[in-house]
């Protein structure tokens, strides 16, 4: 394979075989990096923790309890911290990136859908309708789902097994690092859109689109 102007390989298309395609949430359908780091801030606030839209950005993860440990929030808090969450995020309602109804009415024509994402399952049922999105997906697996939260591919084996899927027949399009290593860890296909959610990197593992609206041309849906 040859190599790229700056001496790296680079990264493959998806497989052939592909049938289903699986999305994380936030930051990938959603725009919801404002929203979240709102809302953090207004729950790492009752607990004395600042939070700026760098440190969130540098210190994100979508296990809460691993972002809480990050931040330096203490153990006996978490639980707390996660009511406190879950009442502030009732007050904000993100949409979903421009043009991402119509990719996702291109792709239905000929893969099946699927969400698997770390939210909450009221919090992710809602923003789906509101967002007009629900329709769109065969399996919606959320964190509610699930004993072990990402990157543990838990998530993702739930969602193929609902579809009767082997791994190699799925693409999953995520935002982070840690969307990467959870498809890797369920033996599925990867590939990132570019996101608010994670920090700009010279180099990284995988193919990383501009948008979700560019993903019908990188499987070359018509």
């Amino acid at each position: 394979m040859p190599a790229d102007r700056g001496g790296r390989a680079p990264v493959p298309g998806p497989p052939d075989g592909i049938s289903a395609v699986l999305f994380d949430l936030d930051g990938t359908l959603l725009d919801s990096f404002q929203s979240h780091l709102e809302v953090y801030r207004a729950t790492l606030a009752r607990f004395g923790i600042p939070l700026d839209g760098e440190r969130f950005r540098r210190l994100y993860t979508p296990d809460w309890n691993d972002f809480y440990r990050r931040v330096g929030l203490p153990r006996e808090h978490w639980e707390a911290a996660s009511a406190v969450w879950l009442e502030a995020a009732a007050a904000h309602h993100p949409r979903p990136f421009t043009g991402v109804r119509d990719a996702l009415e291109r792709l239905r024509g000929r893969f099946r859908l699927g969400i698997v994402t770390a939210g909450s399952r009221t919090r992710v049922r809602a923003d789906l309708e509101r967002g007009a999105l629900a329709g769109f997906f065969q399996v919606v697996v959320t964190a509610d789902d699930v004993r072990e939260p990402k990157p543990a591919p838990e998530g993702l084996h739930l969602a193929l097994r609902s579809l009767g899927l082997a791994a190699g027949r799925a693409l999953y399009v995520g935002d982070t690092g840690a969307d990467y290593d959870f498809a890797r860890a369920a033996g599925v296909t990867f590939v990132a859109v570019t996101s608010a959610f994670a920090a700009p990197r010279r180099r990284e593992r995988f193919r990383r689109l501009d948008a979700v609206t560019d993903l019908p041309g990188y499987l070359a849906v018509a």
